[in-house]
């Protein structure tokens, strides 16, 4: 018997979208995760990168139904953990947590052993955070920008700026400010955040820029004053304290960030689950809440507009770490 003409049509239809359905244009998203998840963390315990983590993986794996474990990778400048991430499966399972770092050592070592552009693909922000400049009450009388630019104009030798090293954020920033005002601050590294405090506090250096969570506590009891941010608009958490860009310096607007990366190729359906369950544990209050507890804002940031930003940080950063001609190796 033959079948009717129309079976063999709908029969004919099913086969081809049995077809499209199995090939790669038309994949279902995986069942994913169907295990634990690890984010790889640069920094020791206890810092600002390290309780980001901890707070993003325990509301992921709620959110994910499975474990989000922390793994603590210091040391090298981030460049530990960003080379075990980069040579990690590319299956949506090993997440870096990284900061602006992962792309000034790009220009900070001769040679890494991976490409932070082209091996790690940026999902999305977690947090952002400008940069106070800080200056020590016992040291500087200046209590507006303009002022103390005019003091260290007139006295160089008694204006030095701290960092937390060779190479990071407050050094290259320092560095610009004097690029920016012919001044002559010079920079002392000091082995991390806390003895740059130090130092600020006693007025053994005159300045420093510094994120807000670790300038609270000595700003609440006077020992520093703030008198410029960095950013594109002055931060919640510091109204009355003018952007350098409002001040008429530009170049300072860009934050730095907090982000998860993951190693490139991962499948872009599962990019976009992971970019997905990250903002859905931004938008809780209690997150958000934290987050800016802890000093930053909450990110969110749309994927493609973040792999720009990374780009443009990455040119940004090298440019001038070339011209300060600063090397770590």
């Amino acid at each position: 018997m033959t079948p009717h003409p129309r079976r063999i049509f709908l029969t004919q239809l099913m086969a081809s979208g049995a077809s499209l359905a199995a090939s790669p244009g038309f994949a279902q998203t995986p069942d994913y995760p169907s295990r634990s998840l690890r984010i790889v963390v640069p920094f020791a315990p206890g810092g600002g990168g390290d309780v980001l983590g901890r707070l993003f993986a325990q509301k992921l794996s709620e959110s994910m139904k499975q474990p989000v474990i922390v793994e603590n990778k210091p040391g090298a400048s981030s460049v530990i953990a960003s080379d075990f991430v980069a040579k990690s499966a590319p299956d949506g399972y090993t997440l870096l947590l990284n900061v602006p770092l992962l792309v000034q050592t790009m220009s900070l070592y001769s040679k890494l052993p991976y490409d932070a552009l082209a091996d790690l693909t940026p999902v999305t922000d977690l947090a952002t955070s400008p940069q106070w400049l800080a200056v020590s009450t016992a040291k500087v009388k200046a209590t507006t920008f303009k002022a103390y630019v005019e003091e260290a104009r007139r006295n160089p030798q008694d204006y030095n700026y701290a960092s937390i090293g060779p190479g990071s954020s407050g050094h290259l920033l320092g560095y610009a400010l004097n690029e920016a005002n012919g001044l002559g601050m010079t920079h002392v590294p000091y082995k991390g955040s806390a003895p740059a405090m130090m130092a600020l506090m006693s007025g053994e250096i005159a300045a420093v820029f510094l994120d807000f969570v670790t300038l609270k506590p000595q700003l609440a009891v006077g020992k520093v004053r703030l008198l410029a941010v960095t950013g594109s608009q002055r931060s919640p958490l510091t109204p009355d304290v003018p952007t350098l860009a409002e001040l008429g310096y530009p170049g300072f607007e860009a934050a730095a960030w907090a982000a998860l990366f993951v190693p490139a190729r991962t499948p872009p359906e599962v990019m976009a689950r992971l970019e997905s369950e990250i903002r859905k544990v931004l938008a809780q209050p209690d997150v958000q809440a934290r987050v800016r507890e802890l000093g930053y804002e909450p990110g969110g940031m749309p994927h493609a507009q973040f792999v720009a930003q990374v780009r443009t940080d990455a040119a940004r950063w090298g440019a001038l770490i070339k011209k300060a001609g600063v090397k770590l190796d």
